[in-house]
């Protein structure tokens, strides 16, 4: 599970990284990319503090407060993370990663009827979105609905096809 939870995490990072949403501003994308590779080493506290700098230069920056919500999430401060995935989604209601990341803050809070409502958002912005599939089925397990969750594993390996 967490090994699952880390390759999601990085997948997600990396799509942040490279996908849309980046800001223009040269300081911005500087102090991004200084978190983002803080991030890849482990260095979660560098993260966000470099996070934070590319929302000071840009408070509309919605990948910026997802990915600081991922180095929260990282350091187990998940209130802190979950005000920072509300803020990207505010700020970019299409954002499915957000959602995602949201769910698995609401997740790791035992939160399951939160996390569900933000994975099934994430899967209908995009509907081939594994990694949603893939974590309700891992709370609808938890929450003892087998049935449920079988049907998200067997949509998250027909996708993998």
């Amino acid at each position: 599970m967490r090994k699952i939870f880390s390759l999601c995490v990085l997948v997600v990072l990396t799509s942040s990284f490279y996908g849309c949403g980046q800001s223009t501003n040269k300081a911005e994308k500087e102090a991004f990319k200084k978190g983002f590779i803080a991030h890849e080493n482990n260095d979660f506290n560098s993260a966000i503090i470099n996070y934070t700098k590319a929302i000071e230069l840009d408070p509309k920056y919605a990948v910026a407060y997802n990915n600081r919500g991922v180095a929260y999430d990282a350091l187990k401060k998940h209130d802190e993370a979950l005000a920072d995935y509300t803020k990207a989604i505010e700020l970019d209601p299409k954002y499915m990663n957000a959602y995602n990341n949201r769910g698995n803050a609401y997740a790791a809070l035992n939160k399951y009827p939160e996390a569900i409502a933000d994975y099934t958002k994430a899967i209908e912005l995009d509907p081939k979105y594994m990694n949603a599939y893939n974590n309700r089925g891992v709370v609808y397990k938890a929450l003892g609905k087998t049935k449920e969750a079988n049907a998200d594993f067997a949509k998250t390996k027909a996708l993998e096809m």
